[in-house]
């Protein structure tokens, strides 16, 4: 008498549960990181926009891991600012690394990291990143 294999995907442990999920969340899976970083970017380069529309009607962005690095630099920048272009650059490497110590949950990785793109955004227009936050939320 030949046992019959259980069909791919069908098969169970002992205990008759099931094969288990993998271990690593799909946090940890390669570009998913990134990828939840450029939301975050663009979540808020969005909502400036709909908050100054005459101001940012023409604002591009850009997110790339890293700042060229140069000998005499005194810090790693963290965002930069083509005025001409109308572009602000924000390096995630330095942000989600450097200068950060204490990330409790989502929501203060999320608070953090949009600080910087408030930071860029108000260096482009000349103005304080506080003056772009609605009144009712200003200190």
């Amino acid at each position: 008498m030949a046992d019959k294999a259980a069909p791919r995907g069908t098969q169970s442990d002992r205990h008759g549960r099931g094969i288990r999920q993998p271990l690593m969340s799909s946090l940890f899976r390669k570009g998913s990181r990134a990828k939840g970083f450029d939301q975050i970017v663009a979540g808020a380069c969005d909502y400036l926009q709909a908050s100054w529309p005459e101001e940012l009607a023409d604002l591009k962005w850009q997110v790339l891991d890293a700042p060229t690095i140069t000998k005499d630099a005194k810090a790693v920048r963290r965002w930069a600012v083509k005025r001409e272009e109308m572009t602000i650059v924000i390096y995630r490497l330095p942000i989600e690394r450097l200068g950060h110590h204490r990330r409790t949950d989502a929501l203060h990785e999320r608070m953090h990291i949009e600080e910087y793109v408030f930071t860029a955004v108000g260096n482009l227009l000349g103005k304080d990143p506080w003056e772009l936050v609605p009144e009712k939320y200003r200190p």
